[in-house]
């Protein structure tokens, strides 16, 4: 019986030993297959340099054409294509134990597109800033201060060095391309003089339109970038017309009773307001060289054309009268023995005194206002 057991347990051994023997042989044959498998990818090359791997000829060879795609306008008829250097597909057989990184076709044309960086040395000139520099060289403020972490880059001096990353294309895509688009034609303004408008004021005729002309262009680029254009044909498809504009050079007198002319109550304020800090003169009518009130408003209004007498009781009759409420800029507004212009917000510009000379203030400032008077409108 022990004999029995001694030979049975004998027999387990040896089974094992058999089954361990078996498996170790079939792990040394598999990795002896694998060291020796190989795989078929294909290399997208440019220039002769791989730069993607992709599992079958027509991926890598759709990578090519989207690249190509990219410069392409919409609806253009491309005429030629050309890459520099040339990009190329290629067969090529890899090792199974060091098997390629893969590109998907977006990938590799994403990559592709986006180009090398490369790290140079920038001289910072004149009119130089940090943002401007940042845009030309398609960076962000962070990515400069992360590669200029010792730099001060808050005060940037002419001749100054920092670092940047500098882009290049790994390949430079050159079309020519028949592309048809319409565009727009600009229109002239035509100004021309008349007596019949008060002088230094506008009157806009015609309004200007833009028209709009369908035109064949040959057009030649390099990644995307306009190199020469060549215009093969250009048909107009609606005219532009003309803007037309009535320049014043006629004089009124202000005197007709309830008499208005047309012209910016807007303009003769801002007018009148290049002259604050002036002196008051009694009598006076010089805008620089000293006035008094009713010579000051005359003077200005005889710049656009409306005569007016040296007289502030007189100017009460000008124009038509309106309500203070309704004030405008470019009114007189009127007072026991003064005159002023009307600004806007509740304050006028006038020849105040010898004092204050031509100043702004309130319309209260000297009295109670008696007549608003609109001479343009």
């Amino acid at each position: 019986m022990n004999v029995l057991k001694r030979f049975t347990a004998k027999k387990c051994v040896i089974a094992g030993v058999i089954a361990l023997s078996v498996a170790v042989l079939a792990a040394v044959v598999i990795t002896t297959i694998e060291a020796y498998a190989y795989e078929d990818y294909w290399d997208v090359k440019i220039g002769g340099k791989t730069v993607a791997v992709l599992t079958s000829e027509s991926s890598a060879k759709q990578v090519i054409k989207d690249v190509k795609r990219s410069y392409i306008e919409e609806g253009a008829e491309v005429i030629a294509i050309e890459c520099t250097p040339a990009m190329t597909v290629e067969m090529t057989t890899y090792s199974v134990s060091d098997s390629p990184e893969v590109f998907t076709v977006d990938e590799a044309v994403e990559y592709i597109l986006s180009g090398t960086k490369e790290r140079i040395t920038y001289t910072v000139k004149e009119g130089d800033s940090l943002w401007a520099i940042a845009e030309d060289h398609d960076l962000s403020l962070e990515e400069i201060e992360e590669m200029n972490r010792d730099a001060d880059l808050e005060m940037l001096y002419p001749g100054d060095e920092i670092k940047l990353y500098q882009t290049n294309p790994m390949v430079t895509v050159t079309t020519t391309q028949r592309i048809t688009s319409e565009k727009q034609i600009k229109y002239k303004t035509i100004t021309r003089k008349s007596s019949k408008v008060l002088k230094n004021n506008t009157v806009v005729k015609q309004k200007g339109s833009y028209g709009t002309k369908k035109v064949t262009e040959l057009v030649t680029t390099e990644n995307g970038v306009v190199t020469k254009t060549e215009v093969q044909s250009s048909e107009v498809i609606k005219k532009a017309k003309n803007r037309i504009v009535i320049k014043g050079t006629g004089t009124r007198s202000a005197a007709t009773e309830g008499n208005t002319y047309s012209g910016s109550g807007q303009a003769i304020a801002s007018y009148a307001l290049q002259f604050v800090g002036n002196p008051y003169v009694y009598g006076g009518t010089s805008l620089t060289g000293g006035a008094d009130c009713s010579g000051f408003v005359l003077s200005v209004f005889r710049n656009f054309g409306i005569t007016m007498a040296h007289d502030a009781g007189v100017m009460r009759s000008y124009g038509r009268g309106v309500s203070l409420a309704e004030a405008q800029p470019g009114d007189l507004i009127c007072y026991y023995g003064h005159v002023a212009i009307y600004i806007g917000g509740g304050q006028v510009v006038h020849a105040v005194n010898e004092r204050m000379g031509i100043a702004v203030t309130g319309t209260t400032y000297t009295g109670p206002v008696i007549a608003v008077r609109r001479i343009v409108e």
